[in-house]
């Protein structure tokens, strides 16, 4: 669905910006439906993968932050922290979800809406490790229960006719 041209004419040519129909389809089901959308979350903050890439993860979405009543937590995920050297610990990288591979923050959302709220889904993980002087990574599994966001809503009535 077309949602907006850039022109610098003012015309109808120029880049076009438009949203998957599957995207619309899924969500104009939902809303009639539900009346709202609610998206599945594992409760994480993360690092763009730009800028990830400065760190030198080129593939995966690196975890800053998981706050303690979030399913993440919950499984153990783990977020960057700064260690008592004052260095910074590298969080867990997310790499897998089920047996969808993970290389962006596009990727960690499309392979989460394949699932409801309340669904648990497997997670993989790439997590540093001490190994005597160096760190090694160890790939690591977690279960996920996850969580309705609550955030992302919208009312059915907005979109019906008021006569």
């Amino acid at each position: 669905m077309n949602t907006a041209i850039y022109s610098p004419s003012g015309g109808s040519a120029g880049i076009g910006f438009a949203i998957p129909i599957d995207t619309v389809k899924y969500i104009v089901e939902t809303l009639i439906r539900d009346g709202r959308v609610i998206r599945p979350i594992i409760g994480i903050t993360y690092l763009q993968s730009k800028q990830a890439q400065a760190l030198g993860i080129s593939k995966g979405v690196l975890v800053l932050d998981v706050p303690a009543d979030s399913p993440a937590y919950k499984a153990g995920m783990r977020g960057t922290q700064r260690t008592e050297t004052g260095l910074i610990g590298i969080g867990d990288i997310i790499i897998k979800v089920a047996e969808t591979s993970i290389d962006t923050e596009a990727d960690l959302y499309k392979a989460l809406e394949m699932y409801k709220p309340s669904d648990r889904v497997k997670v993989i993980v790439s997590r540093l490790e001490p190994n005597g002087n160096s760190f090694a990574s160890k790939e690591v599994t977690l279960t996920i229960q996850l969580k309705a966001s609550s955030t992302v809503a919208a009312s059915v009535e907005y979109f019906r006719d008021v006569n």
